[in-house]
């Protein structure tokens, strides 16, 4: 597949789709997560995806800048017409996403956010759990090997902190273990440095109806009551939340990509995975 810049896309089955939906990963995360959204074609849907330093065959410096993978996103949606762009953002590319929108502007526009970054990547309180959980997993393993460090902490990633030893994770990991990011060769700064200045940008023409945000409710990243502090700062956005799973989302419960296009399509999500925890209501 032909790319432009950090876009991966086909550009035949762009011209020729009725929606675009553009997706942009995470930290330590390949374009490959978006693949179970290949299935959206069957709707009109064709899909551009953004690269990450050090990932997909881009090197990894320059390191990501939010605000340059925004404009370079804006610019693709500006050669391509806004009205049927549709944006998903993953973790740390729920910021990109969200500063491109506000480029792109327009009330048409619709974005999702799965597992999505808080401002300044939720701060220290973000940072001590995170360096918690990264210690818990080194003490388990009695080891302070990057790559078995990491494998550890990915059972947290996958079911979250009381359910890391959920039989499903190890599962996961021996069939993908060929596709696991490690956190090495300097990708950890280049993916998630930008982040940690980020801050919400002003989104005046995006109705809160056209976001929504998707989120594991065992998330050990962000917890929900910062996932509920954006959704109120972007003007009462909903939140789905999913039941027993954690950060990695996308792929252990591969029904949010139905729900993401239900959203996208404007109708009632069908998978029944999640549920409403949208700010003000309970967990």
């Amino acid at each position: 597949m032909p790319d432009r810049g950090n876009l991966l896309f086909d550009a035949a089955a762009v011209d020729a789709a009725d929606r675009i939906a553009i997706l942009v990963p995470g930290a330590h995360a390949a374009v490959s997560i978006f693949d179970p959204a290949e299935a959206w074609a069957a709707e009109g849907y064709a899909l551009v995806r953004y690269r990450f330093p050090g990932l997909d065959g881009r090197p990894v410096h320059p390191p990501l800048d939010i605000s340059e993978a925004a404009r370079e996103i804006a610019d693709f949606v500006a050669a391509h017409g806004s009205e049927k762009i549709r944006l998903l953002g993953y973790s740390t590319g729920g910021a990109i996403a969200l500063d491109a929108a506000a480029l792109i502007g327009g009330d048409a526009l619709r974005v999702a956010l799965m597992s999505a970054a808080v401002e300044k990547a939720g701060g220290v309180a973000t940072g001590f759990r995170g360096a918690l959980d990264v210690a818990g997993a080194a003490l388990r393993v009695r080891s302070v090997d990057v790559h078995a460090v990491w494998l550890e902490y990915y059972k947290t990633l996958l079911f979250g902190r009381e359910d890391r030893e959920n039989p499903k994770a190890k599962q996961f990991i021996d069939e993908r273990l060929d596709e696991i990011v490690m956190p090495d060769e300097g990708k950890p700064r280049a993916h998630t440095d930008d982040l940690r200045r980020w801050r919400l940008p002003a989104l005046p023409d995006l109705p809160a109806e056209h976001c929504h945000l998707f989120v594991g409710l065992a998330d050990p990243v962000f917890s929900l009551a910062q996932t509920r502090g954006m959704a109120q700062n972007l003007g009462g956005v909903a939140i789905t939340g999913y039941p027993g799973h954690g950060h990695l989302l996308f792929l252990t419960e591969p029904r949010v990509f139905e729900d993401v296009l239900d959203f996208f399509e404007d109708r009632p999500f069908r998978s029944n995975a999640g549920r409403a925890v949208g700010a003000g209501n309970s967990d």
